[in-house]
C-alpha cells in the first residue's frame, strides 16, 4: 500500500511539474549533482548540466565535484552522517549495493520500466530485485595493439571478430614472438635475458576486472551468476589466475607489477615500443586516439583471447538518486537526462564511453552517431560493438552486496601470485577463502 501511494505521489508530482514548466510560472528548484573528476571533467560536466538547465529552466543544478573516486568515498559518508547528501550523483561501483540495501537510494525499478531498455549487464540489482542504479556508460575489456610492432614482426594482427578469436595459448605464443630483450632475443631463444627486456609482448594490469574476465572465460569466477555460490576456489578460477600470473613469471612476456619495467600510460607504452599489446578497457580509446592525432601512433583493437569460452565483462560508473532528496521529480528528470546516451554523445564519440542502451549498438543510424568518426578504428564495429553486445558478462559487483569487502581481501592476497611468490591454489585456498567465506555468508 505504501509503495502504491509513493508511486502515485511521484507520478502526480511529475504531472504537476510538467504543467508548471509549460506555464513557465513555477519557482526555480535547486538540486545538487555530485561527481568526481579532474578539471577537464569539471568543464565537460558543467557544460552537460547547462544543457539540462537550458532545457529545464525551472530546475537549477549545482555541481559538487570531488577530485577522485577515493575522495568521493571518503567524503560521501560524512555528508550522509550530516544530512547533506546531494540529490543525484555518480557512485563508486563496488559500494552501490551496500548503500542501496541500507536504504540510501531511491528504488529506480519503476523509473527504468518506462525508459528505453538499458543493458542488463550494467544494472545494480539488490538480492530482493530492486534496481538502485545503472551505469551511465558501458565499458568492456579488449586488446589494444601497436600495428607498427606487428608489421615489423611480420605477424597478423589480433583478430577483430569473435569467430576468429585466439585461444589463450595462441595469445601467449604470439606474445612470446613479440617480446624482445636488449639483444633482440625472444623467450623462445637460448640466452634470452628476462631481466633486460626492451619490448614486452603483452601488458595487463592486476585488478579485479581482468582476472574476473578470464576466470569467467575459463568457466569460473568469484560468485555464481545467481549470487548463491562462492567460486573463488573452483579449479577453473584457480587455473585462470595462475595462467595470468604465468605470463609474467614463467613466460616473461608481461612486466612484473611494481617494477621499473611497468608502463605508465598505454599510449606512450605502445608508441615507444615498450609493449606490443595491452589487455585493458575500451576507455583507452580516448588516450590512444589523442596519441594518434598528436604523435602518429598506429594502433588497432581486437577481441580478447579465450580460455574455454569467449567472454568479456562490462563495467561503468552508475548514477543514483538519494532517498534524502526533497525534490524527487526534479532529480528523476536530471537522472533521465544523464542516462540518455544522446546527452553524452561527445563522450561516446571521443571513445571514453560505450552507450548503456542496446539500441545504440543495433540501430545503424544511432551507431554511426558515435563510431562514425576517424577516432574509432575500422575494426571497432566487430571488435568492440559486436563483442560487447554478444559476449559481455555481469561482474559480481552488480549483484553481490559483499563484493567490495571480499575484493579487499582478494586483491591484497593475489599480489603474491602476480609476483610469483606463491601459487594461485595456495593463496586462494589457504588465505582468501577462510576470510571471504564468512563475509559472503554475512557473518
Amino acid at each position: 500500500m505504501r509503495r502504491r501511494f509513493f508511486m502515485t505521489a511521484v507520478i502526480t508530482g511529475a504531472f504537476l511539474l510538467l504543467i508548471a514548466l509549460s506555464a513557465g510560472t513555477a519557482a526555480p528548484v535547486t538540486i545538487q549533482y555530485g561527481y568526481w573528476g579532474d578539471q577537464n571533467e569539471e568543464i565537460s560536466t558543467t557544460a552537460l548540466l547547462k544543457t539540462f538547465m537550458d532545457k529545464n529552466p525551472n530546475i537549477k543544478v549545482e555541481g559538487l565535484r570531488f577530485g577522485s573516486n577515493s575522495e568521493f568515498n571518503d567524503k560521501i559518508t560524512t555528508l550522509a552522517a550530516s544530512g547533506n547528501l546531494p540529490d543525484v550523483s555518480t557512485f563508486y561501483e563496488p559500494n552501490v549495493l551496500t548503500w542501496g540495501m541500507n536504504g540510501q537510494f531511491v528504488d529506480l525499478t519503476d523509473f527504468y520500466k518506462k525508459a528505453a531498455p538499458k543493458l542488463d549487464t550494467i544494472k545494480f540489482v539488490t538480492p530482493d530485485g530492486k534496481i538502485v542504479g545503472i551505469s551511465v556508460a558501458n565499458e568492456i575489456m579488449v586488446i589494444w595493439y601497436s600495428k607498427t610492432i606487428f608489421d615489423a614482426a611480420k605477424l597478423p594482427y589480433p583478430p577483430a571478430e569473435a569467430s576468429k578469436a585466439w585461444t589463450w595459448n595462441q595469445f601467449v605464443d604470439v606474445a612470446k614472438k613479440l617480446t624482445k630483450d636488449a639483444n633482440g632475443k625472444t623467450p623462445n631463444d637460448a640466452g634470452f635475458d628476462k631481466d633486460n627486456i626492451k619490448t614486452f609482448g603483452y601488458w595487463g594490469q592486476q585488478w579485479w576486472m581482468p582476472w574476473l574476465t578470464f576466470a569467467v572465460s575459463n568457466g569460473g569466477g568469484m560468485v555464481s551468476q545467481d549470487g548463491k555460490k562462492l567460486m573463488m576456489a573452483d579449479p577453473a578460477t584457480i587455473d585462470a589466475i595462475q595462467k595470468m600470473a604465468d605470463v609474467i613469471n614463467v613466460h616473461h612476456v608481461s612486466p612484473v607489477p611494481g617494477s621499473q619495467q611497468m608502463p605508465g600510460a598505454i599510449g606512450t607504452a605502445l608508441l615507444s615500443g615498450q609493449v606490443a599489446m595491452a589487455l585493458d578497457g575500451t576507455w583507452d580509446l580516448l588516450t590512444l586516439g589523442t596519441t594518434k592525432e598528436q604523435q602518429g601512433l598506429d594502433f588497432g583493437v581486437g577481441v580478447l583471447p579465450y580460455m574455454k569460452k569467449l567472454a568479456t565483462t562490462s563495467v561503468g560508473t552508475p548514477e543514483v538518486v538519494y532517498k534524502s532528496t526533497k525534490h524527487l521529480n526534479e532529480s528523476l528528470a536530471l537522472l533521465g537526462f544523464l542516462m540518455d546516451p544522446a546527452s553524452s554523445l561527445p563522450l561516446l564519440q571521443n571513445g571514453i564511453w560505450l552507450p548503456n542502451e542496446k539500441q545504440w549498438y543495433t540501430n545503424k543510424d544511432l551507431l554511426q552517431k558515435w563510431i562514425g568518426n576517424p577516432r574509432h578504428p575500422p575494426e571497432y564495429k566487430t571488435a568492440v560493438v559486436d563483442f560487447a553486445l554478444n559476449y559481455s558478462n555481469r561482474l559480481p559487483l552488480y549483484y553481490v552486496p559483499s563484493f567490495a569487502k571480499m575484493d579487499d581481501v582478494i586483491e591484497a592476497a593475489l599480489g603474491q601470485v602476480w609476483l610469483g611468490q606463491k601459487s594461485a591454489a595456495d593463496v586462494i585456498k589457504n588465505e582468501i577463502m577462510p576470510k571471504i567465506t564468512p563475509i559472503f555468508q554475512g557473518k
